[in-house]
């Protein structure tokens, strides 16, 4: 019978692991996101002890589950970038009217995009163009659970271009929602996944950036091993508050500590810059290679929303086809 087919028992073994993985690439980039926050504006040398309260996630986990949302209104099927686009800019407004979001730490690019898109329902132009700031890239975990290929490419550029319009932004937002995607579908996280994005970025993924610099800084920065994130070894050196920064000292953090999600966040998150955005980033890039299990269970414990979280991803992973 079927049920005795021992390929369709291990095929559906890989589809439960990687959805596994899936799932705790949102939920780690919650607790990274959540870790991070009371470290945001630490700027002297205490940023490295000083001990960490968990409280409720930021903007970045927030903006995350708003733009799930939007996913889930395009609904199943190939992207529609004309509809996706309306849904995500539908879909921060109404994150920008949450009673939750003033506590939340909103960026102030991402509220001056979506007031622009609100004023005039142009997705295309509503984004802000001279900034780069990391609120188009600290975003783009569902993305990558919902879609592959080059309708994720599309996506990605898509839902940063709705708040920030800098090529940067753009470039930041595609590499990593990729390189989230790459890693649940390989199962690997390792040097060669990142030159690969690096590629990418260095041809069709080209927008007119130089994100892909801070990714070689990032694959450049690993082998020193040191005991921390170095914020001015990683373009542009403002310590993940600028797209570029903040993806690359994510992925330098994930691969630097590729083992230990726990380790992985909060060597992230103490840094002197974004905090929770560069923790979140680590989270997601940490938990898709790792899954559930590596995610501190404290952490999961007490993480407000969880789920709500975990359940947003199974919803957005049902999106598409398994083969």
């Amino acid at each position: 019978s079927c049920r005795d087919d021992p390929n369709l028992s291990e095929e559906s073994t890989m589809h439960a692991h990687t959805a596994d993985r899936a799932r705790a690439a949102l939920l780690a980039h919650a607790c990274g996101d959540r870790y991070g926050a009371p470290l945001e504006f630490v700027s002297d040398a205490t940023v490295r002890t000083r001990p960490v309260v968990l409280g409720h996630w930021t903007d970045d986990t927030h903006m995350s589950l708003y733009l799930g949302a939007a996913i889930l209104d395009h609904g199943p099927g190939a992207l529609d970038p004309d509809r996706f686009g309306l849904a995500v800019g539908e879909a921060f407004i109404r994150w920008s009217r949450d009673p939750l979001t003033p506590h939340t730490a909103p960026g102030n690019t991402c509220l001056a995009g979506v007031a622009n898109f609100e004023r005039h329902r142009d997705w295309t132009a509503s984004g802000i163009r001279h900034s780069d700031g990391c609120g188009a890239a600290m975003r783009i975990v569902p993305l990558a659970l919902a879609w592959r290929g080059g309708d994720l490419l599309e996506a990605a550029r898509i839902s940063a271009l709705v708040t920030h319009a800098h090529p940067n932004a753009l470039e930041a937002a595609m590499a990593g929602a990729w390189l989230v995607r790459q890693i649940l579908e390989t199962g690997r996280w390792d040097d060669a996944t990142v030159e690969a994005a690096i590629d990418g970025l260095q041809g069709p993924w080209n927008r007119g950036g130089d994100v892909a610099m801070s990714l070689r800084a990032a694959l450049d920065w690993v082998p020193r091993h040191e005991d921390w994130l170095d914020e001015a070894a990683i373009p542009p050196g403002d310590g993940g508050w600028r797209c570029g920064s903040a993806l690359g000292l994510a992925v330098a953090a994930a691969l630097r500590w590729r083992d230990d999600l726990g380790m992985a966040v909060e060597k992230a998150a103490r840094i002197r810059g974004d905090s929770d955005s560069v923790a979140c980033l680590a989270g997601a890039l940490a938990g898709a290679a790792l899954g559930t299990a590596a995610i501190p269970a404290d952490w999961l414990a007490t993480l407000p929303e969880r789920q709500s979280i975990a359940r947003l991803a199974d919803d957005l992973i049902a999106l598409q086809p398994s083969s």
